[in-house]
């Protein structure tokens, strides 16, 4: 069964979501999204914006009605990513475009939703986060963009074993609380922008920054295990460097602890978030191709000299 074609068809934006495009040419048409679709043979529910949103359709229909092929239609929809280790397409309008936007109001692009999107690849201006931080350094947001370009690098390469690894990292780092998400589609600015630095961290020492909070932090691996329980191996590979590291520096936790009792303290961090804060520091200032004993050495100095405590 055919249709007549739509009577008023804006085109579709370069890569415009198709989400995006349908209510756009409900608007144009003066009706609902959810009527359109039930005329195009889309059904009422959601607005289809995945490829395998499209299963059932009937393309001769659909293409009829909007005069376009379905090529064209199907390209304008997002990958199906069920089956990968990160997740980084998101579901949600979680940034945007400014300059895109004001130009032509609800509009969204395709690329807009991929983790990797920083910029705009229509104007060049930089995506707006939906929960923008008030202040993110400028480290932050280069090593962000790094990870950035490593995770789309993985996943244009299906590169399943990297992309395996920077899953592990982010769950990692959600487990040691440094954000409230390890997100790196998140809308929060700041959140996501650690998610993706770890990634870029991640790349050649996604264990070091968890071998230095691990110190003396049983409760921590435990945590890891349960966590975790199919990658003991790794677990205890971080366990066994953190270990190494109180062997290489004898002596102290008996000197800031002489009875071996817990100090508290309302206004000084714990250790595991002063020992965090400590790497950071360090991996900040040496950088991430540093030697890892330098690293290791100049984030304990960081760590002793911030007075440290044992939570």
């Amino acid at each position: 069964m055919t249709v007549r074609p739509l009577p008023f068809r804006p085109p579709p934006a370069r890569d415009e979501l198709l989400s995006s495009w349908i209510g756009r040419l409900a608007k144009a048409n003066h009706c609902s999204a959810e009527e359109l679709c039930g005329y195009l043979g889309l059904g009422q529910g959601r607005v289809p914006e995945h490829i395998n949103d499209l299963g059932q359709v009937d393309w001769t229909r659909l293409c009829s009605a909007v005069q376009r092929t379905r090529d064209e239609i199907a390209a304008m929809s997002l990958p199906d990513t069920v089956h990968h280790a990160v997740r980084y397409v998101s579901r949600h309008d979680f940034q945007h475009c400014p300059g895109c936007t004001e130009q032509t109001p609800d509009l969204a692009l395709r690329h807009w939703r991929f983790a990797w999107s920083l910029t705009c690849e229509t104007c060049g201006q930089s995506l707006a986060a939906k929960y923008p931080a008030g202040a993110v350094s400028e480290r932050l947001l280069a090593r962000a963009a790094r990870g950035a370009q490593a995770l789309e690098t993985a996943v244009v390469n299906n590169n399943l074993r990297r992309l395996r690894r920077m899953e592990l990292t982010l769950h990692v780092v959600s487990m040691l609380d440094v954000g409230r998400s390890a997100s790196v589609i998140s809308a929060n600015e700041r959140e996501r922008s650690i998610a993706l630095a770890a990634v870029d961290v991640g790349k050649t020492r996604p264990l070091l920054g968890a071998a230095i909070i691990l110190r003396a932090n049983d409760r921590t691996v435990r945590g890891l295990r349960r966590a975790f329980p199919k990658h003991g191996r790794v677990i205890e590979r971080i366990r066994a460097m953190s270990h190494a590291l109180d062997r290489r520096l004898p002596g102290r936790w008996e000197t800031e602890h002489p009875t071996g009792q817990k100090t508290y303290g309302t206004s000084r961090p714990s250790a595991s978030e002063s020992a965090l804060q400590a790497a950071r520091q360090a991996i900040s200032e040496l950088g991430t191709e540093a030697d890892r004993q330098v690293l290791l050495a100049r984030a304990d100095a960081i760590w002793k000299r911030s007075g440290g405590i044992e939570s």
